[in-house]
């Protein structure tokens, strides 16, 4: 069966994707974040300056993209459901990867890590209907907060050495930690 172009022009938005984003991995491994700019990515990646903007509002954008699927494992944490095998999977990644890490959970780009880790988290809030008036003891935006830096700081201690454990280990605090302060800040019913 003969591809579509559609199919054909998805792998191609998919390949240009990719190699934006592995541009910008492979510069944060070279430089801090704050000193990355548009178009060292264009350059790294091949790729125009309208092309980069077809998929990136800017380098935040492409930073916060690239969080999206590894940062809404930790905002899993809090939720019913136990995501902890997929906790540990991620850590292991993160462990493997810890040089991008490391230049993404220190430095300037902290900041706009745990932007997006607070956003992810008040969106989970409201498919659990947490985020509601009531529900809880303060805002869900500071709850959201509350839990990103709870999740990221333990997670940055471990990337850079500073304390050791397993992943596993690590792991399962992540979740029960997560777990216990919503529940700890819900309203009494």
């Amino acid at each position: 069966m003969a591809n579509t172009k559609d199919e054909v022009q998805d792998k191609r938005v998919q390949r240009t994707r990719q190699a934006l984003l592995g541009a910008f991995f492979g510069l944060v491994l070279e430089r801090r974040y704050d000193e990355i700019k548009v178009t060292d990515i264009l350059e790294r990646a091949g790729v125009g300056r309208s092309t980069f903007y077809e998929h990136f509002p800017n380098k935040d954008g492409i930073l916060a993209g690239s969080l999206h699927g590894p940062f809404g494992v930790l905002a899993d944490a809090m939720r019913e459901r136990d995501n902890t095998a997929d906790l540990i999977r991620l850590l292991q990644h993160f462990w493997a990867n810890r040089a991008v890490a490391r230049g993404i959970f220190l430095g300037a780009a902290r900041r706009k890590a745990v932007a997006v880790l607070v956003d992810l988290i008040e969106q989970r809030f409201e498919l659990d209907g947490v985020g509601k008036t009531g529900v809880l003891l303060v805002p869900s935006r500071l709850v959201a907060i509350q839990l990103a830096e709870g999740l990221l700081g333990p997670v940055t201690a471990w990337l850079t050495g500073e304390v050791r454990c397993s992943a596993e280990a690590l792991a399962f605090a992540l979740r029960r930690t997560a777990a216990a302060t919503v529940a700890a800040l819900r309203q009494p019913r």
